[in-house]
């Protein structure tokens, strides 16, 4: 049908081009001479479309690749008739002009009619095969982004919103439309848009919009009373496409995140394609997010080891489904605190690269239990980073914090700990042992988001500890992207940082999940300060006063070089974890003490003792680090 459709629009064409060559006057054709062509020129064109697959082609979905095509087909075939024409026939009597208006009648005919197709199906045929929109929709970013979901938004059924305006902070494109689509105003006219055009819902789609313009446009849709949604920056396509299903409710990385550093596939992918790879604590959020990421790189062997047994399960089934047939899947049920039984794992599946996640992160929590950090944070590491050693790994990566540095929590110092541990076992084994260190991973488990969201479903009050503690956070997705770069780069014996941008306030954070959740802090959800906890800072820091950070070369990726050598450190953990089973946990925090001496525990058992003090500004200052 295809095809013979096509042969009677190439004979209409060719009709049309002697007539309009000869001004209309139908009895002035010459018609030996039309149709002795027609049959040359029917089979050149027929099969210039079939090689250039134009036969194939949906129509309701035509764009300008495909008129491309027709372009290219229209162009050869009229090329090759002329020659044929010529050689078969000469031009005796054969108006030469007819074959440039041929080909161009041809371009207005092919493309004309899968034009109207198209147009047919998204305007007309839509609302009578179910695809009535639900809602009308206002677009914000006239930009490629918006322009394209415009588009899909116009030819998908199930999608059930109407594109009634786009809003764009460049006043040249104010009063222009983009597919029929007026663009109504700029971002700061939103409230106006969204009552002159009685809009719905909102989309972002502007994929280079910082956060703070973020948070500004989320919250200019809250007091216009109007549902806001993103299009994400990862929607901007690698091909230069939007769908529709990228669209999303908005988050609070989307408002507080940074942008995403460029990172050099290409070595990150030539550390893991083909590997043996394991992760420990692959249940927990760093963990989960390093396997996802590990797995799309297509190593030979994923090993992923926690001992959360649920959270576990329900990663291998998620990642079941997305693995390529170049990669095999082991998940196995492994405390890394019992070395034996991580040892004999690790000589069942010989892993090239370790990713140490496994560890306890709840500040405090492990004030109360420091025999516990001790044993995970400290006792895991040394056992895991000894087995990896032993199987021969060429990499084992310890995944540090920013709460390791100046130490005033029981987590952080055992974090700190770790380190010194693989440091020294780097020294003494061919295996390549690094850390990376950085700060809170925003929505992850250890966070305050989860515990922010629970008690704004409550109703509220969100309990922050004061007005001026500061955090560093990004994206799990950008963390993990980074400590893959790291361990793609590192040589042994380093501590990478990464590049946190700037630090955010926790009561800004507190205020954007409430503005989120489309209510206004202070008036429907109370913010209430309680004053920081043992182990809490005011702020944090990626680094020592003494350690030279250097330049990678790669971005937001920092190497510390420490020229410090400390020796003994595994010998005194050892007797640590020798001891820990007979002592109690304020002794337990005294003996982290010994092994690092700029640690100053948060409390001191001593009567009559507080945990807090009061500063001269009356604020209360607490002796500890940070909660995640």
């Amino acid at each position: 049908m295809l095809v013979a459709l096509h042969a009677v629009l190439v004979t209409v064409s060719f009709w049309a081009a002697f007539a309009i060559r000869l001004d209309f006057d139908i009895d002035q054709i010459p018609t030996d001479l039309f149709w002795e062509s027609l049959p040359v020129l029917l089979a050149i064109r027929l099969a210039s479309l079939a090689g250039f697959r134009l036969f194939r082609g949906m129509w309701r979905y035509v764009a300008i690749p495909d008129l491309v095509q027709i372009f290219k087909a229209t162009l050869i075939s009229s090329i090759a008739f002329l020659v044929l024409q010529w050689w078969l026939f000469g031009f005796v009597g054969f108006p030469r002009s007819v074959i440039l208006i041929d080909f161009a009648g041809n371009l207005f005919l092919l493309s004309g009619v899968r034009l109207l197709v198209r147009i047919g199906r998204e305007r007309y045929i839509g609302g009578l095969t179910g695809g009535i929109p639900g809602g009308r929709l206002l677009i914000i970013g006239a930009g490629d982004a918006g322009a394209a979901l415009c588009s899909q938004a116009f030819s998908t059924n199930a999608f059930q919103y109407l594109p009634v305006a786009f809003a764009d902070d460049d006043r040249n494109k104010v009063g222009q439309t983009i597919i029929g689509v007026p663009v109504a105003g700029q971002i700061t006219d939103i409230p106006d848009i969204v009552r002159s055009y009685g809009v719905d819902i909102a989309v972002i789609a502007i994929p280079s919009a910082s956060s703070t313009r973020k948070r500004a446009i989320v919250e200019m849709c809250r007091e216009a009373g109007v549902e806001c949604k993103i299009l994400p920056a990862t929607a901007d396509l690698v091909d230069g496409t939007v769908s529709i299903s990228e669209i999303r409710e908005v988050d609070i990385i989307d408002l507080l995140g940074r942008p995403q550093a460029e990172l050099d596939v290409n070595l990150i992918r030539s550390s893991i394609e083909g590997k043996k790879v394991m992760v420990t604590g692959a249940a927990g959020s760093v963990g989960s997010e390093l396997a996802r990421q590990i797995a799309a790189l297509e190593p030979g062997l994923l090993v992923l080891v926690d001992r959360a047994e649920n959270p576990l399960v329900f990663l291998e089934s998620e990642l079941e489904s997305s693995l390529t047939p170049k990669t095999d899947l082991l998940v196995r049920i492994v405390d890394v605190n019992d070395e034996p039984a991580l040892l004999r794992f690790m000589k069942e599946c010989r892993p090239e690269t370790v990713f140490h996640a496994a560890a306890h992160k709840h500040v405090n929590l492990m004030e109360d239990a420091p025999s516990q950090a001790i044993a995970n944070n400290i006792g895991g590491t040394l056992a895991a980073a000894r087995s990896a050693a032993e199987v021969g790994a060429d990499n084992f990566l310890l995944i540090s914090t920013d709460k390791a540095v100046n130490p005033t929590s029981v987590m952080g110092a055992t974090k700190r700990v770790a380190e010194l541990v693989i440091r020294e076992l780097n020294r003494t084994s061919s295996t390549r042992f690094i850390a990376v260190r950085f700060g809170n991973v925003l929505g992850s488990n250890a966070s305050v988001v989860p515990i922010f969201k629970r008690q704004i479903e409550r109703g509220g009050p969100v309990t922050v500890t004061d007005p001026d503690v500061e955090r560093y956070f990004m994206s799990g997705t950008e963390a993990v992207g980074l400590i893959l770069q790291a361990a793609a780069v590192g040589k042994g014996g380093e501590v990478f940082i990464l590049e946190m941008g700037e630090p955010v306030k926790i009561v800004t954070l507190a205020e954007t999940l409430i503005t989120l959740s489309g209510l206004t802090p202070g008036e429907d959800i109370e913010i209430v300060y309680t004053g920081l906890k043992p182990g809490e800072k005011m702020t944090e820091v990626l680094s020592f006063s003494g350690e030279d950070v250097t330049d990678t070369g790669l971005e937001k990726l920092w190497v510390l070089n420490d020229s410090t050598n400390e020796s003994g450190v595994i010998e005194t953990v050892e007797r640590l974890l020798g001891d820990l089973p007979e002592i109690g946990e304020p002794t337990a925090r005294n003996r982290i003490s010994e092994l690092l001496p700029e640690y100053v525990p948060a409390s001191v058992e001593t009567p009559g003792s507080s945990d807090v003090a009061e500063q001269p500004d009356g604020r209360v200052q607490a002796y500890g680090a940070v909660d995640s």
